[in-house]
């Protein structure tokens, strides 16, 4: 009989070593994803967690997906135009696939690294039926699990779409992916995957203060 997906990741997929703690200082780097529906305040808080642990005198790397490296900007910049559903998640996994390496590498160095979107963000929005195109969930996870590393914590900022679609109402132009049916679909998978691989949730509607101290307490908990 086929295990749950969330027991065969843990065979699969390499660790890196876990973070430490010794009279409150990290001895090793640490892997944070912080997940979410567009509106949620991702970016925001990735940027409040770098000022608060780099204050506290810890090395941190932000970075985000997909990366503004070659991949990673030729997805951004939409150079192809018409692509399939599938053609762009393949996109997205050769761009997570060099990004992973340079994870690993930040992490053995002694950083605390931020990651803005992960592998969720692939399954979440790529099997939600953009466009009325919704790919194959377990395809989608099965093609990132040969290039991820599994995060330390993966913190998911849940919020109710339409909160978070008006949050970002004074953006220039919103996204193909900012579409209240298309994200209300895409937080359902986003809870789905948190319970198979144990995000932590959290109220994306709380402060940055209170978010980031529990996630910052979190990492202490893990250690």
């Amino acid at each position: 009989m086929n295990r749950p997906v969330k027991y065969v990741l843990t065979e699969v997929v390499l660790k890196h070593d876990m973070i430490h703690f010794a009279d409150g200082e990290f001895l090793k780097g640490a892997f944070l994803v912080i997940e979410g529906i567009d509106g949620s305040g991702k970016s925001t808080l990735c940027i409040a967690l770098e000022k608060r642990l780099t204050k506290e005198g810890h090395r941190v790397k932000v970075t985000q997906e997909p990366t503004h490296d070659e991949i990673g900007s030729f997805i951004r910049e939409e150079k192809v135009k018409g692509i399939s559903q599938k053609a762009e998640a393949l996109l997205f996994v050769a761009d997570r696939a060099v990004h992973t390496e340079r994870i690993l590498k930040w992490v053995e160095e002694g950083n605390i690294v931020i990651c803005d979107r992960y592998f969720a963000s692939t399954v979440a929005y790529q099997s939600s039926g953009l466009n009325g195109e919704a790919l194959d969930r377990e395809w989608l996870i099965s093609l990132n699990i040969p290039v991820i590393v599994m995060p330390d914590i993966t913190a998911l900022l849940d919020i109710d779409p339409k909160k978070g679609l008006s949050r970002i109402r004074g953006r220039d132009g919103l996204s193909k992916y900012e579409e209240l049916h298309y994200l209300e679909n895409t937080r359902r998978e986003y809870l789905r995957l948190a319970d198979e691989f144990d995000f932590m949730i959290i109220d994306a509607e709380e402060s940055q203060t209170e978010i980031a101290d529990k996630i910052i307490a979190k990492l202490k908990e893990i250690s």
